[in-house]
């Protein structure tokens, strides 16, 4: 065997002196370091261009949130509170109401046509009789103007006697002469089961985008509205809203469990705040798509559009409407107003708590104002038995009167501060209440599957309240004894006899020349002094 030469080099030690090494078996582990370090040169490499990569990605989303939070920063305002004594603005009301009518003794059949509308009954007349047309051509239902206006006054009747089933006011038992000798019960029911308002084949897809869901009324509400805009404001004004009760199949109908009727179609309306008389009024069809302010803000600015500009009116609403937003575009269009408000919409406010306004006592308050496009809002917080938040561009908390309260602890009555805003809300804000239980108390009592029936009778019920509360404001103007003055199921009554009376037709149009006429009756008054 040959013998393996074998190197042998001088290594240096640290203390100076040389020393021989044998160095084959160092190499090789040299080597194996060496890839090994190789390997991990390569695996650093990979990992720093991962990281590069994972940073770059890492920034743009950064980059694009800060952008998002920066652009929510921008749409969100944001208001600046301060403690501020509130001076309310000049409000003094530069408009009156007109006279009344120039007749003595105003018939309240007068009143229920300039509410309802003379057109509205043809309406209901022409497009019944087409309906019937279209069902059966060869069994039409061919309505008459008598038996049309016998009709709705038969419908006014029920709302009076209100018996279980529409078929007792003709039955022998429960006959009420004044309806079953209008009309018998037969043809009422035919009348009532082709009662429309317009012409079916006209109606959209519901794909189409100007599809309205309320097309089969939509005439008849546009003329009663009209109608109502016409009567001149008072200065105090409430909007709120209105259950018409339903239950049968509709898209519109509505759930309000807290409402005394939970269920059917919801409408809202603009009434003055001590009469309680409908100025104007609006059918909640679905929300909409096309909003400038929310829908709140939206529904009250369209019911405010017939109120006169810069007269100072008042205008008052609960907290489903309240915003700041709503205060603002009012005050702009010279319409004060005061509402109650939730504190998820008051936002930026800071305000003494529930706590510490308790711990002060019944009547303790607190206010802040703001400034919005130069409008001054006053928040007021006031503690009575519970917390209750208001917003006004006219009222704050500076000026109060005192309220009787019954104290359990004290086990009498106390007298409780209340700010001014709290009061005038309080006395202006039950105008729409007022009209609902005017028309709950003598409701047209005939049951229907079909939604725009209900509508119908609705506004039939609306318009007689309406004209009633009208009639006792021209009373007033003409200053009548309470003696004279009909209650509204005197009123109702009035209506209903005035429309169940036959209306005699017109004269027919005579033809020809009059000469002709005149000696066509002399002989026959000759012929008659002959025989």
């Amino acid at each position: 065997m040959s013998k393996k030469t074998i190197r042998k080099n001088h290594t240096v030690i640290p203390n100076g002196m040389s020393e021989i090494v044998d160095t084959s078996e160092s190499e090789d582990e040299i080597k194996k370091i060496q890839d090994i370090l190789k390997n991990q040169l390569v695996m650093n490499n990979e990992s720093s261009s991962h990281e590069t990569t994972t940073t770059t990605d890492s920034e743009e989303e950064f980059q694009q949130a800060t952008s998002k939070s920066k652009s929510k920063s921008k749409k969100k305002k944001r208001f600046h509170w301060t403690k501020k004594s509130f001076t309310p603005p000049s409000s003094t009301f530069t408009e009156n109401l007109p006279p009344p009518p120039s007749s003595s003794e105003p018939e309240p059949i007068e009143y229920f046509y300039s509410m309802f509308g003379k057109n509205s009954i043809n309406i209901l007349k022409d497009q019944s009789n087409l309906y019937s047309v279209q069902q059966n051509p060869n069994r039409p239902v061919n309505i008459t103007d008598i038996e049309i206006h016998q009709f709705i006054g038969i419908l006014i009747m029920t709302s009076v006697y209100c018996f279980p089933q529409q078929r007792f006011y003709w039955t022998y038992n429960t006959r009420i002469p004044s309806i079953a000798s209008a009309i018998s019960r037969d043809r009422f029911l035919q009348i009532k089961k082709n009662l429309h308002v317009v012409d079916n084949t006209n109606q959209l897809n519901r794909n189409d985008p100007t599809y309205d869901r309320a097309f089969k009324v939509r005439p008849l509400l546009n003329i009663v509205k009209e109608n109502f805009r016409q009567i001149p404001k008072e200065e105090h004004l409430s909007i709120d809203e209105q259950i018409i009760p339903f239950k049968g199949k509709s898209v519109m109908k509505q759930h309000m469990p807290n409402k005394p009727n939970r269920w059917g179609h919801k409408m809202y309306l603009l009434c003055g705040g001590n009469s309680g008389i409908c100025y104007d009024y609006e059918l909640y069809t679905g929300k909409s798509n096309q909003t400038q302010h929310g829908f709140c803000t939206d529904i009250v600015l369209k019911l405010s559009e017939t109120i006169p500009r810069m007269k100072n009116h008042k205008v008052y609403f609960d907290n489903y409407f309240t915003t700041i937003r709503l205060q603002v575009e009012l005050y702009k269009l010279g319409i004060f107003s005061a509402g109650t408000a939730r504190t998820n919409r008051l936002s930026d406010l800071v305000m003494k708590d529930a706590k510490s306004l308790e711990q002060e006592g019944r009547g303790a308050m607190d206010h802040r104002i703001v400034q919005v496009d130069g409008v001054v809002v006053c928040a007021t917080r006031w503690f009575d038995n519970n917390i209750v938040n208001c917003i006004s561009t006219l009222y704050g908390c500076e000026s109060h009167d005192f309220v009787k309260r019954w104290s359990a602890s004290q086990k009498q009555h106390i007298q409780v501060k209340r700010p001014n805003v709290i009061k005038f809300y309080n006395q202006y804000m039950g105008g729409v209440d007022l009209m609902d239980m005017l028309i709950s108390l003598y409701r047209i009592n005939i049951g229907s599957k079909k939604y725009y029936i209900k509508i119908i009778f609705q506004l039939i019920d609306l318009s007689i309240a309406n004209g009633w509360l009208l009639y006792r404001r021209h009373c007033d103007q003409l200053r009548l004894a309470k003696n004279e003055i009909l209650s509204l199921l005197q009123f109702r009554m009035a209506v209903a006899d005035a429309l169940l009376k036959p209306v005699a037709p017109e004269p027919p149009v005579q033809r020809g020349r009059p000469t002709a006429r005149l000696q066509s009756k002399k002989k026959v008054n000759l012929n008659n002094v002959e025989l």
